[in-house]
């Protein structure tokens, strides 16, 4: 049974007993809480919502995904200015000046607090892999939420681990994106270990794993899920569930059909 939290949206940083230290990444999607929110009469404060986080990591990191996943290989990337494809929570944190971007064209991540001067920084040579925003939330044992948002559209981390392992599901492609920064402009080379075109990623087996486990904590906040986990048991439990051959994928031909058509016709 979910954990029932009492309160409002500005409750749930305090009820995930979060130690000061702790880097946390948010998965969102806000538009629940939103709703919830203008039936209790109010509005829905986005920074407010971030600060209640800061709060409580006053010696830690608080991660938000900032991920441009339409670009394509050969297209720009503007640091400042390409907007993120990952929901509104990511698009206000944007306009906020006590947050940096990082580096990596396909999966930034804005950053604030005590790892953000060293993610924003980072820019190794796989954009899910080794150098990746992903690697340095293995290393620091980083939390994760994902407020109203299914695995399927937010555990990006199971990449990381499916190319430490090199699963044959999914394979490198070599990537150059163009980057614009504030001071300068440069061409980055960097793998991409992205899925067959015949392979389509199926997280909910992992997710209800996860949860039945307690790998996955689930909180309830007036009609708003929220899971709760550690990464480094995530990681595990993704390790064990490719032991047992147990799929984080499958097949569609219908979808490789399609993708073949499109780029017959010209629109891919």
């Amino acid at each position: 049974m979910p954990t029932k939290i009492s309160g409002t949206y500005l409750n749930l940083a305090a009820s995930l007993q979060l130690k000061s230290s702790d880097s946390l990444f948010i998965a969102s999607d806000v538009k629940q809480m939103a709703l919830d929110a203008r039936n209790e009469g109010s509005a829905f404060n986005a920074n407010a919502f971030i600060e209640s986080f800061q709060e409580q990591l006053s010696d830690g990191t608080l991660l938000i995904p900032a991920y441009t996943d339409n670009l394509k290989n050969g297209d720009t990337f503007d640091h400042v200015k390409s907007k993120p494809t990952t929901g509104a929570l990511s698009n206000k944190v944007g306009r906020r000046k006590d947050f940096l971007r990082s580096k990596d064209p396909l999966h930034s991540a804005y950053v604030w607090g005590k790892g953000a001067s060293e993610i924003a920084e980072l820019d190794g040579n796989s954009s899910l892999g080794e150098g990746s925003i992903f690697h340095w939330m293995h290393d620091q044992g980083a939390k994760m939420i994902c407020v109203d948002v299914h695995f399927q559209n937010s555990l990006t981390y199971v990449h990381f681990v499916e190319e430490r392992r090199k699963v044959k599901y999914r394979k490198a492609y070599n990537w150059i994106i163009k980057r614009k920064f504030k001071e300068h402009s440069d061409e980055k080379s960097f793998v991409f270990y992205s899925r067959q075109p015949w392979v389509l990623t199926d997280l909910e087996l992992l997710q209800n794993r996860a949860i039945e486990s307690g790998v996955a904590k689930v909180f309830q906040l007036n009609n708003a899920q929220i899971l709760y986990f550690d990464i480094l048991e995530m990681h595990q439990l993704i390790e064990t569930m490719l032991d047992n051959g147990e799929k984080l994928h499958r097949v569609s031909l219908i979808h490789y059909a399609k993708g073949i058509a499109k780029k017959i016709l010209g629109r891919e």
